[in-house]
């Protein structure tokens, strides 16, 4: 019950994309996804006494972030939810804040502190290294 026919003839399997399937079994996971809802109390919004509709709407908002754009209007257009009303409700992503236009001065004597260093960073970095060959002779051309 997917959205493809499938033909074989000899060894080439031949898939043909079939819109009103596949619109049949979107319809179906959008049920499923009400259904799921309701069981485990999720609610859309803040009114606990919510319509069909508005599960709906959500619902087919869920399926519709998983599916290409066209395919989520002709969702839309097939449940009758305007496209526009889910489009509103999304909450909005936060907004980067803007950068002041003055730069921030730094006080001429601070000094930037390095970051303390673990015993065995400090044991590696005493470490004799006279006789070893660097590391970037590993990687040139012999």
């Amino acid at each position: 019950s997917s959205g493809i026919n499938a033909e074989y003839g000899g060894r080439l399997g031949i898939v043909k994309f079939n819109k009103e399937k596949t619109l049949n079994w979107l319809v179906g996971k959008v049920d499923k996804v009400i259904n799921a809802m309701k069981e485990n109390g999720v609610e859309p919004g803040f009114n606990s006494l919510l319509s069909d509709k508005e599960y709906q709407r959500y619902a087919v908002g869920v399926v519709s972030d998983y599916i290409s754009a066209t395919l989520s209007s002709d969702l839309h257009d097939r449940l009758g939810i305007e496209v526009a009303s889910y489009e509103e409700e999304k909450p909005a992503k936060r907004q980067k804040l803007a950068e002041p236009e003055e730069p921030v001065k730094e006080k001429k004597g601070a000094k930037i502190k390095a970051p303390k260093q673990t015993k065995s960073q400090r044991d590696l970095a005493n470490v004799n290294t006279k006789g070893m060959k660097s590391m970037a002779s590993f990687f040139k051309k012999k």
